[in-house]
C-alpha cells in the first residue's frame, strides 16, 4: 500500500508540473483552413498559421485556369484580398503584431469571388 501511495504522488507531482509548464509557454493560435469547392473539385485552400500574424492561399486545382483569392481581416484594419493567377501559391506578409481574426478563401471566375462561407475565425 505504500509503493502505491509514493507512485501516486509522483504522478500527481509530475502531472503538476506539466500542467505548469504548459500554461507557462507562449499561447499560439491553432492554424485554421478554408476550402472553396467549385462544380466537383476543391479549388482553393486558404491557411491562416502559427500565430496567425499571416494567410497562405493556394490553387488546389491549377488546370482550370480559375485564379484563387483570400479575403482577410487582420485585428486592425479594413477588409484586405490576396489574389494568385499563377496557380501556386501566394502568402501574406507576417505581422503578428496585428494578426488575421478572419479570412474565407476564394475560387475567381470570370473576375467574380465565390467564397467559403462563412469566414474563419482565426480565435485571435
Amino acid at each position: 500500500m505504500t509503493r502505491y501511495r509514493k507512485t501516486e504522488r509522483a504522478l500527481t507531482a509530475g502531472a503538476a508540473l506539466l500542467g505548469a509548464l504548459a500554461l507557462s509557454g507562449p499561447a499560439q493560435a491553432a492554424d485554421r483552413t478554408s476550402i472553396v469547392a467549385y462544380g466537383a473539385y476543391t479549388r482553393a485552400k486558404a491557411v491562416s498559421y502559427g500565430a496567425n500574424g499571416a494567410v497562405r492561399v493556394c490553387d488546389a486545382y491549377p488546370s482550370d485556369g480559375y485564379g484563387v483569392a483570400v479575403r482577410y481581416y487582420r485585428r486592425v484594419g479594413n477588409l484586405q484580398t490576396l489574389s494568385n493567377f499563377k496557380g501556386k501559391c501566394s502568402e501574406t506578409t507576417d505581422i503578428q503584431s496585428n494578426p488575421i481574426i478572419l479570412f474565407t478563401a476564394c475560387v475567381v471566375i470570370d473576375s467574380v469571388d465565390y467564397c467559403a462561407s462563412p469566414y474563419q475565425d482565426t480565435g485571435r
